[in-house]
């Protein structure tokens, strides 16, 4: 049976506990606390767990019960023992409050993937998710040919987000995310970048996509503010300014808010539609779905491409069939941000307008055609060679 001391130097005020520990050996340890009622209930559950431990019983579960009953007698809180499924499904509920319909859709979309490949472990201790389980997680994504950006992204900036809020409400010692590295690799960047298309090109699927439906709505609105894809099908009325001429959109990938003042061809595109209020939907036939697959928007707009011409080389061949090609509905955002390089606007607005966080992966959106970088030498004074 445990007892309560006082040290025998009289050097603390708190009560000792004394008790036989898992290996037989005698335990004379500090409870840290002056109340003699907290101290001995202390004492009763480490005695407790030594007893569960010496007979073999002593579990994961029986370690937090112990820990749990510990913290009730000394503080009277109660300790939430989450499980991974437990936490990221009651942390969704609490975003949904304050988040954009399509911020949440990128939550459930990622902590469910996650979820599914964490297994029946998902059912264990949050406090038992390692940076093993996050680096499986991420090596799976890159498996299926996503790309790397994508894969840090999903990663770094959105499963981040509640470890990290379990790690400051003490539910976790430590963030398991922080500890993986992002992907690097070079030779993707330089061989997966997109190709813009031209003025000509843009005219061309404008055309091809007829009439005044909802993909020639979507083409002008991306060669004119580089939004992407699943930004443009997405659009609300809610977010469109008509009177002032202004876009304001919260971005699936990043969650940056972008305001971007609407080109005229866009407002007349928009003015020939019946108008809408609130969430109702820009683009009805394409709003809520999916880009990839074989019946994705990716997919329907290749066939506006060939349909109006325009060729597109595969420059990727990875996992699960998935191909990367030269020219695709992002080039509109290369599109886009080229032409305001070519127009003499300044990096930093062009970023801006962009809605890039980093200049690095920003400077890869700027293509200049041959003319525009012959006008620049040609702006190097000659060298006096005579």
């Amino acid at each position: 049976m445990g007892s309560l001391h006082k040290e025998s130097r009289g050097k603390s005020p708190f009560w000792y506990a004394a008790y036989y520990a898992a290996d037989g050996t005698r335990k004379f340890t500090s409870t840290r606390t002056r109340d003699r009622k907290k101290a001995m209930a202390i004492c009763v559950c480490w005695e407790k767990a030594a007893i569960e431990a010496r007979e073999g019983r002593l579990t994961e579960a029986q370690v937090r019960k112990v820990l749990a009953e510990m913290v009730f007698s000394s503080s009277g809180e109660a300790v939430k023992n989450y499980t991974v499924e437990g936490w990221l499904n009651e942390w969704l509920e609490i975003k949904a409050g304050g988040a954009s319909k399509n911020t949440m859709l990128r939550y459930r979309q990622v902590l469910r993937d996650f979820l599914a490949g964490m297994g029946q472990r998902a059912k264990n201790a949050l406090v038992g998710v390692t940076p093993g389980d996050i680096r499986r997680y991420r090596d799976s994504l890159r498996k299926e040919g996503r790309a790397v950006s994508s894969v840090n992204v999903t990663v770094k900036k959105i499963l981040s987000i509640p470890f990290e809020a379990a790690r400051k409400n003490g539910y976790i010692p430590t963030n398991p995310v922080a500890a993986v590295d992002g992907l690097k690799d070079k030779a993707e960047a330089r061989k997966a970048g997109r190709d813009p298309f031209t003025a000509q090109e843009v005219s061309k699927l404008i055309k091809a996509a007829g009439g005044k439906g909802d993909w020639r709505g979507a083409i002008t609105l991306a060669a004119t503010t580089g939004l992407r894809l699943g930004d443009v099908s997405n659009l609300t009325w809610g977010e469109i300014d008509q009177d002032g001429g202004l876009i304001t959109v919260e971005t699936e990938k990043t969650g940056a808010v972008v305001e971007l003042p609407a080109q005229p061809d866009f407002l007349e595109w928009l003015a020939a539609r019946p108008r809408g209020i609130g969430k109702a939907p820009v683009f009805p036939l394409l709003t809520g779905r999916g880009t990839g697959g074989r019946t994705g928007l990716s997919a329907e707009f290749r066939a506006i491409m060939e349909k109006a011409g325009i060729l597109s080389r595969v420059v990727t061949r990875e996992g699960a069939g998935r191909n990367t090609f030269s020219k695709g509905f992002h080039s509109l955002r290369h599109t886009f941000i080229s032409a305001l390089a070519k127009a003499g606007v300044s990096p930093e607005l062009r970023q801006k307008l962009a809605g890039h966080e980093d200049a690095k992966v920003h400077a890869g959106y700027s293509h200049h055609d041959i003319e525009t970088l012959r006008a620049a030498m040609n702006k190097l004074p000659r060298l006096a060679t005579k």
